[in-house]
């Protein structure tokens, strides 16, 4: 199985390519593909770039000229649900948009006009990831599982985050990337998984803006971790 690993920024990618022999490295505009070694298996990295074009065009051209089986989204996010705290892992079920809105013709909040409201993640693979984590020792970091939106700002402002949670009840956190990549890799019928750490609680100003700056290198950690975990549950289910 080909496993290719996509994150947006080289801080998000560190921890993989400090684990990784690389073998060949390419760059077009912002994004990096890499041909590695990791934990002694084959591997894609791709650092994609910031927000979602730069997440679409890593998808398309990590598809076109490697075509993976799994896409592994590993990355930092804004907290929204009660209790997550930062450190805290989120594996995506479900994504949204939380900023696109075509209510005037008769779409849903986050929905594009003629596109799916919602995007499930295949169920098979995420069972995977609940498995990775039923036989992973003591985790040093809460996971849980649930809708993820992607926006292109910042949540750093009170009143933008109540408006989202009140429209997006069951929001656990967000990102810039993650359905850029999946609704990319859909139109190629590649299965994509990501893995989201907590950087960050929405909604608190500045102080939003500053633990995101303190915490990525170490959130990155924590998302890297459980995505070892979960190549580790993919390689074992395969022999």
């Amino acid at each position: 199985m080909r496993i290719a690993i996509i994150a947006a920024m080289a801080e998000e990618m560190a921890p993989f390519r400090s684990e990784s022999r690389i073998q060949a490295r390419s760059q077009v505009g912002k994004v990096i593909v890499e041909e590695a070694i990791y934990r002694d298996q084959p591997i894609i990295l791709v650092e994609s770039g910031i927000g979602k074009v730069n997440a679409a065009v890593a998808v398309t051209l990590l598809i076109e000229r490697y075509k993976p089986d799994l896409i592994i989204n590993s990355g930092s996010s804004g907290a929204f649900a009660d209790g997550l705290k930062v450190g805290d892992v989120v594996v995506a079920t479900q994504y949204r948009y939380g900023d696109v809105d075509a209510t005037c013709f008769g779409y849903e909040h986050g929905q594009v006009p003629q596109m799916p409201v919602k995007y499930d993640l295949d169920e098979e693979w995420v069972d995977v990831a609940r498995q990775a984590a039923a036989v992973a020792d003591k985790l040093p970091y809460s996971l849980d599982f649930g809708l993820v939106l992607t926006l292109d700002s910042f949540m750093s402002e009170s009143e933008r985050v109540e408006w989202i949670k009140s429209t997006f009840p069951s929001v656990k956190v967000s990102d810039m990337e993650g359905l850029a990549i999946v609704q990319a890799a859909a139109q190629y019928g590649i299965p994509v998984l990501a893995i989201k750490a907590v950087s960050d609680i929405t909604g608190h100003g500045g102080d939003t803006a500053d633990s995101f700056d303190d915490n990525l290198d170490d959130v990155a950690k924590h998302a890297a971790h459980f995505t070892e975990l979960l190549v580790q549950q993919i390689q074992s289910s395969a022999v």
